[in-house]
């Protein structure tokens, strides 16, 4: 009895230590699982990052020459309206010295 005894606190043992092992391999498992998904979602959020930014300065770089045209277009107008003006104080200027000459 004390040899059955004996062999079935082994047989325990030896179980308890597979399953110690078994565990302890199942958590490496997770672990490892769970880091390759945090690299995996770091470097998914990181790629998504940058093509905001990338949009982002795009978008800056299209509004930036949409006011610089626009700022253009309005120093175009200025331009053509003083030449208009100068032409008509060119033109009165030519008046007085003709007035004065005669």
């Amino acid at each position: 009895m004390a040899k059955e005894t004996v062999q079935a606190v082994r047989k325990a043992e030896t179980s308890a230590e597979k399953l110690v092992k078994d565990a302890q391999l199942k958590k490496d498992e997770i672990i490892s699982e769970a880091m390759q998904k945090a690299k995996e979602l770091s470097t998914s959020m990181l790629n998504e990052a940058q093509r905001n930014a990338e949009n982002d300065v795009k978008e800056a770089v299209r509004r930036s020459n949409q006011i610089l045209e626009e700022a253009k277009r309005e120093v175009a107008n200025e331009v053509e309206l003083l030449k208009e003006m100068a032409k008509a104080k060119q033109q009165g200027a030519i008046d007085l010295v003709i007035s004065n000459v005669v």
